[in-house]
């Protein structure tokens, strides 16, 4: 009747080869991903666990099994120390140092236990299994929020419900009518098939967790590289083609001929490089988009379109406010300048409304040439194009009151 109470030799060796083949699946694993943070963790209560359940199936007499006790006992919260690390930014209930603190208590109890009473030692060892799995289950079930919540909380309750495996064995034994030493030997059975258990589930919820953080480096790498894409890597304004599908935009959806454009840029900027190099060069370009884009309206369009030349779409507007929105871009940049060693700087301005179904580049043409107009009026000012002429009719000049470099 005894030998009938625990697990045949067949099944806990089976058991040991499924925890080993779980344990070198996740090495495997964590070798190619890179040092994935709790992984260590994870592998050890892992290779632990099938150590102990190796002894106790090829060496069940009673020293294998003092051996193989808190080989399987280390498991739940080894585990638990792995996602507080693999989860470090997260707040979680307790700390690694309570974790520790009640597997060495367990384990000089259960140790004590199987050397000073040998009959009781199955009650404590139970006490001391039942305490370590429901200790990490509860702290588990705490996880913080997020997209790895599920998957804790799927280990949380395997441990809760292999936590009662031994008792359930030992309680088995006891009404079929074993003896205190079957009764041993079929929680320590149950104690390494929950262990498996708990492996298959612990290979599972790793490889899901590392999953999902990997896609979630993806998409905000991606999100990353949109974003660099789309802003100048020098001045961060939108890039070009970025500017191009924001105005494109905006022009579908506004009113035909509510749009201004506006295209500038700074008056003899090869000069500043000469004479004070490119990094001076760089400068003063960051220093013009930042004006820009601390005056441009959240619904406007601003983007740097050539080595120093900039246009923006102002939406809703006329001429005549766009014309004011360049004398106020150019005082900015004045007033900018008093803060730096860069030697002043002005900036030409060509101004022109948007007609109805007008493309960005035939836009971007006329108001370039309202540029051209400004420079061969003198600089430093801003003109805007008008009517449908080709060549177009120019307003009077705006001039700043800026030094040229």
């Amino acid at each position: 009747m005894a030998a009938t109470m625990s697990p045949p030799s067949e099944l806990l060796l089976f058991a040991t080869a499924t925890m080993a083949a779980t344990a070198a699946a996740l090495g495997a694993f964590g070798r190619r991903r890179g040092r994935l943070p709790g992984w260590r963790w994870w592998l050890a209560a892992l290779w632990l666990a099938t150590l102990g359940a190796a002894v106790l199936a090829l060496a069940p007499a009673w020293w294998g099994r003092r051996l193989a006790t808190p080989l399987l006992l280390q498991m739940p919260l080894i585990t638990l120390i792995g996602l507080r690390c693999f989860q470090a930014r997260q707040r979680w209930p307790g700390s690694v140092r309570s974790d520790l603190a009640l597997l060495a208590a367990a384990l000089l109890l259960a140790s004590g236990a199987q050397l000073l009473w040998h009959e009781a030692a199955t009650w404590v060892l139970l006490g001391c299994g039942l305490a370590v799995h429901l200790y990490a289950a509860a702290v588990m079930m705490g996880a913080p929020g997020g997209r790895e919540t599920t998957p804790v909380l799927a280990l949380a309750a395997a441990l809760a419900a292999l936590a009662f495996a031994p008792g359930l064995a030992v309680l088995g034994s006891g009404l079929a009518g074993a003896g205190a030493v079957a009764q041993a030997d079929a929680a320590h059975g149950a104690r390494v098939l929950a262990a498996a258990m708990q492996a298959l589930v612990l290979g599972f919820v790793a490889l899901t967790l590392a999953f999902e953080r990997t896609e979630r480096q993806l998409r905000e790498s991606h999100r990353r590289l949109r974003l660099l894409a789309h802003l100048d890597a020098l001045t961060q304004a939108p890039s070009r083609r970025h500017f191009d599908e924001l105005a494109g935009r905006a022009l579908r959806n506004d009113p035909p001929g509510s749009a201004v454009m506006l295209v500038f840029d700074i008056d003899d900027f090869k000069q500043v490089n000469q004479r004070l190099g490119h990094s001076a060069g760089d400068r003063a370009l960051c220093l013009v988009a930042r004006s820009v884009l601390e005056l441009l309206r959240t619904r406007d369009a601003a983007g740097r379109h050539g080595s120093d030349e900039f246009v923006m779409l102002l939406r809703g507007t006329t001429t005549d406010a766009a014309m004011g929105v360049a004398a106020r871009i150019a005082a900015e940049v004045q007033r900018r300048l008093e803060a730096t060693p860069l030697p002043a700087l002005s900036l030409s301005f060509g101004v022109v409304q948007v007609r109805g179904g007008e493309s960005i580049d035939a836009a971007m043409r006329r108001a370039d040439q309202a540029r051209l107009e400004a420079k061969r009026q003198g600089r430093s000012r801003a003109v805007a194009a008008l009517g449908d002429q080709d060549p177009p009719v120019f307003s009077a000049s705006l001039p700043f009151a800026m030094l040229p470099c």
